[in-house]
């Protein structure tokens, strides 16, 4: 899955779209976490419905940065804590492979990125400014 985010599709694959999958399903998210419902997923894992999941995102994950955050955060509601659990989860078992979410993050990607940051630098020392922004 590859969409966007937002109240929309939060959840979009709850318990019950997970349920209809065939046995055997592999599923892979790189769009944003909040798509999957971790805990469905969790559960779909166990009863084998979803065989196996590839994820470079979680849906608690703006929530929680470190473990350590878990004492220190205020949590909104139950909901959350259970997201934090599944996605705990998710991190451990074998047939759930989880990646950063970073794929900007190639050495090209990169390269691009220092040469347009030193252009601009550049640019900039010699009186000249490029890549604007316009604020409204």
């Amino acid at each position: 899955m590859h969409i966007p985010g937002g109240a929309g599709n939060r959840h979009l694959l709850s318990a019950e779209q997970l349920a209809l999958m065939r046995p055997g399903t592999v599923l892979i998210n790189t769009s944003r976490g909040e798509v999957v419902d971790s805990r469905a997923l969790v559960e779909a894992l166990a009863e084998g419905t979803v065989a196996a999941a590839g994820l470079d995102v979680l849906e608690a994950e703006p929530k929680v940065r470190e473990e350590a955050e878990l004492l220190r955060s205020a949590f909104t509601h139950d909901r959350d804590q259970d997201a934090i659990l599944a996605d705990q989860i998710l991190l451990r078992i074998h047939n759930v492979v989880v990646t950063p979410h970073n794929a900007f993050n190639t050495c090209e990607a990169v390269g691009r990125i220092l040469d347009v940051t030193r252009a601009n630098i550049e640019a900039y020392a010699a009186g000249r400014c490029e890549n604007t922004v316009r604020v409204r």
